[in-house]
């Protein structure tokens, strides 16, 4: 007997696939949340470890500098601009909305950093989760977020953290353009290019790595698009670099470049010499052997060391923080040669080998514990960062404690320092956040300088209506400048307090001692 197939409306058809269908929401719900996690959980480490004590640690000198410039009128930031800092001024216009809504708290102005980290993590996680596979990429962005300098530049009111996270999001793009190169994802990828260059001029140093990538592909209609792309995006960053070309002297502090600094920065980067000794081996290791996509990466990381080395007779600008942006290269490399290198080779027999069922726990065992480790031994760097004071840097905190505690009105103040307009601004800062009197800086000197005396005191003559005199100076007293002489020749130091990088001594009329 033959039997009849089944009508489209028999109950066994009707019935079973609303069963499937019902089978498969479960899944397709657990692989969203899967495939949302690759971003969030990196984002969310990473903004965790640097909120903790984002305002533990005092401003130093560069923070200073975007606090004093971000507060600024447009007027005042712009006749700023004009003589220093031009290549970052759209840094400084942006902290200055910034801070317009969010005030100038500590925490306040270091958050743009934080949310830039979160975001750099989440970005090396979606580009591992493109590239590789996603346990790959939420590893690497795990890996991201647990690196001492990450979290370092999360707490610094400076542009590198979000120049990284510029630089992360631009890869992204040029990633997703590569695989659809319309016109409106090579607009978002020149937009975000121009975003990294005016954030951090250095910053534009992604671009070999992406030109790299790009002719790998071997589509010419891509590589004429990619150009397009990168010049749209270089030509509003050309008025910043001609500007800064003029005021070089700002960085004439950064010392030449030599094939042994150049390792010592790669070092730096990762913020602590175990991690490095764990990471760059490793991603070294990858750059070579994952074809187009390490070819990708390794220039990303490596090619801004040696761009930075082979312009450095011309303009040294090789120091970490201005490389940061390679950190989620570095941390992606390692990661995926972790991952490929752990799998057990493929066997040709028809019968599985014995190590075949362990390649899967193997190869997501070992780069945890890769994340496990450098975690580990960054530890102790993430604490020495969230110190109170920036090594070498004056404790203001302190400084400023002695004169809201102990100074009165009418007492002048004196600043007799290194980067002595700067340690005022610092200075100001912090007493405008105690319940301190409002002291009047009357001059400012490098030590044994010349002073530069406040317009309403001109030469000096105020002190001698002053009832006492607070002089900050540094670490080490030196013997103030001859033309200072005649100005303090009515007081006497009565009393000296020491500091961590400062000195703040008290100055009494003579006879009063």
């Amino acid at each position: 007997m033959v039997e009849l197939a089944p009508l489209a409306s028999s109950p066994e058809v009707t019935v079973a696939d609303p069963v499937r269908a019902e089978a498969r929401r479960p899944a397709a719900r657990q692989d969203q949340v899967a495939r949302w996690m690759v971003p969030i959980v990196p984002a969310l480490a990473a903004f965790l470890i640097a909120l903790y004590g984002v305002d533990r640690r005092q401003l130093w000198r560069d923070e200073i500098a975007t606090w004093a410039a971000s507060t600024k009128s447009l007027e005042g930031l712009r006749g700023l601009v004009e003589v220093t800092d031009a290549v970052i001024a759209p840094y400084y216009l942006l902290m200055h909305g910034w801070i317009a809504v969010f005030g100038e708290s500590e925490a306040s102005l270091r958050m743009p950093s934080v949310l830039a980290v979160a975001l750099t993590a989440s970005l090396a996680a979606v580009i591992g989760r493109k590239l590789f596979d996603p346990t790959t990429g939420l590893l690497a962005g795990l890996l991201v977020a647990v690196m001492p300098t990450i979290s370092r530049y999360a707490q610094e009111t400076r542009p590198y953290a979000l120049a990284a996270a510029a630089v992360a999001l631009a890869t992204l793009l040029l990633l997703r353009a590569t695989e659809r190169p319309t016109w409106l994802r090579w607009l978002a990828y020149a937009l975000v290019v121009a975003a990294a260059g005016l954030l951090h001029m250095v910053a534009l140093l992604l671009l070999p790595a992406h030109l790299v990538y790009v002719l790998s592909l071997r589509q010419k209609k891509v590589i004429v698009r990619w150009f397009l792309g990168a010049t749209a995006g270089v030509i509003p960053v050309l008025p910043l670099a001609w500007k800064g070309s003029e005021q070089a002297q700002q960085v004439s502090w950064i010392p030449e470049a030599t094939w042994e600094s150049t390792g010592n920065e790669i070092v730096r980067v990762t913020g602590s010499v175990t991690v490095s000794a764990l990471i760059v081996g490793l991603a070294l290791l990858g750059a070579v052997t994952l074809g187009r996509r390490g070819a990708l990466l390794g220039t990303w990381a490596v090619a801004p060391f040696y761009v930075l080395l082979l312009i450095s007779p011309v303009a040294a600008l090789l120091i970490h923080r201005y490389v940061l942006f390679t950190l989620p290269a570095w941390c992606l490399l390692a990661v995926a040669a972790v991952a490929r290198h752990v799998q057990p080779a493929p066997d040709t027999a028809t019968s599985p080998a014995p190590g075949a069922a362990t390649a899967p726990w193997r190869r997501r065992v070992v780069p945890v514990m890769l994340v496990l480790l450098c975690a580990a031994f960054a530890l102790p760097t993430h604490v020495e960062n969230r110190g109170n004071v920036v090594p070498g840097e004056p404790d203001l905190r302190g400084a400023v404690a002695v004169l809201a505690t102990d100074a009165t009105v009418g007492d002048a103040l004196g600043i007799h320092a290194a980067y002595a307009s700067r340690l005022q601004d610092g200075v100001n800062y912090y007493l405008r956040r105690t319940a301190g009197p409002r002291l009047d800086t009357v001059f400012t000197a490098w030590p044994g300088g010349v002073p530069t005396f406040a317009q309403t005191c001109r030469n000096g003559e105020c002190l001698s209506s002053a009832k006492r005199l607070w002089l900050i100076s540094g670490p080490t007293q030196v013997d103030l400048h001859p033309s200072l002489k005649p100005q303090l020749a009515g007081f006497e130091q009565a009393r000296v307090v020491q500091l961590t990088g400062v000195t703040v001594s008290l100055w009494l009329p003579t006879g009063r001692v």
